[in-house]
């Protein structure tokens, strides 16, 4: 499988489903998300934005309005004042819902839309608003990133299946929800998670030691190393709204890795690289597609290909036995889509 860039949610991906990876991150088929994230989504908006605002009050202390373009919600000015308000994060929970709502395939009910404001206001009120971005002093929020691996073993050199050089570096690519700083010599990232704490690959709990060894967590911590070298000292944060069952208050969890960190991650995504690199015939999370994250949950499972009567993740299995790798990368990529393009968030 073709291999140009790493994104912050692509590593995980390829435990959970390999051909799922390969439908979504080589051929470039995307469904439409299901509605927990879409609810997810519209809980890190609201977030987003008082982080937003937040930070414009730091950099304009005599500024009596505070004001941003948000590129889903467009412009949104409040006074300093009413910024700490519960009735203004209440209007970003709405204005949030009905904006990403106009664009969903989903409908949010009194339910969902309740769901959604109880997780923000979890977010906030936690500990007396210790993950409230209006009371941190924010230094950069929702920063996106997109950085070449500087190894020798990251450097690519090929042809594709449709005939063209393909030459570069691999990158990795995703977004950091916040960036606060602490003192002159420590920044803290702030991750807001909507869900469980559960690796979905696995269905196991996510405990301490696991997410000091979890991919994602170190990519996010390398590519915080080489955006922000001038802060020695790095911590993130992982604040779960959901924990798993039988604790009834989310915990948030920090790590500080290490330069050796750094090194253990290089030596892991050099070896997912080299993994997918060589593979030319992807697995299935379940070969009868009965199981529930492939019957209701899997985008390629529930879809058929325009016109053909087996779904998309059987369609792709066969005809790459049939048809080999390349002659699939051929037929089957989606209309417009680039390898090396990134959307956020990630």
């Amino acid at each position: 499988m073709l291999v140009t860039y790493v994104r912050s949610s692509s590593y995980n991906n390829y435990d959970f489903c390999q051909m799922q990876y390969f439908l979504t991150y080589n051929l470039g088929w995307r469904g439409s998300s299901g509605k927990r994230a879409d609810m997810g989504t519209m809980a890190h908006k609201v977030m987003e934005i008082l982080a937003g605002l937040k930070k414009f009050q730091q950099d304009n202390p005599r500024r009596k309005w505070l004001e941003i373009v948000d590129d889903k919600c467009g412009k949104v000015r409040v006074s300093k004042d009413d910024l700490y308000t519960d009735a203004f994060v209440d209007e970003l929970i709405a204005r949030s819902i009905k904006d990403y709502g106009e664009t969903s395939a989903h409908k949010f009910y009194r339910k969902e839309r309740q769901e959604v404001k109880d997780t923000v206001y979890t977010f906030l009120t936690h500990n007396d608003g210790q993950f409230d971005p209006r009371q941190r002093n924010v230094y950069y929020p929702e920063p996106h990133f997109d950085l070449p691996i500087e190894e020798d073993w990251a450097k690519f050199d090929f042809v594709d299946a449709n005939g063209n050089t393909q030459k570069g570096q691999l990158a990795i690519k995703g977004t950091i929800d916040l960036v606060t700083l602490l003192d002159e010599d420590t920044i803290e990232v702030v991750d807001w998670k909507s869900g469980r704490r559960l690796n979905w690959a696995s269905g196991e709990e996510k405990t301490y030691e696991k997410m000091m060894n979890d991919p994602q967590l170190l990519l996010y911590f390398y590519a915080m190393s080489k955006m922000f070298p001038d802060f020695p000292n790095r911590i993130m944060s992982i604040f779960f709204y959901k924990d798993t069952e039988g604790e009834p208050d989310p915990t948030p969890y920090s790590f500080c890795f290490t330069k050796e960190d750094e090194d253990r991650f290089l030596g892991m995504l050099k070896k997912r690289v080299e993994e997918i690199r060589q593979n030319t015939n992807p697995s299935v999370l379940d070969p009868t597609r009965t199981d529930f994250r492939c019957k209701y949950l899997c985008h390629f499972c529930k879809n058929s290909f325009e016109g053909e009567t087996d779904n998309m993740c059987i369609t792709i299995e066969k005809e790459l036995v049939q048809l080999g790798m390349d002659e699939v990368v051929k037929k089957r990529t989606a209309p417009d889509f680039n390898i090396g393009f990134y959307e956020a968030p990630g």
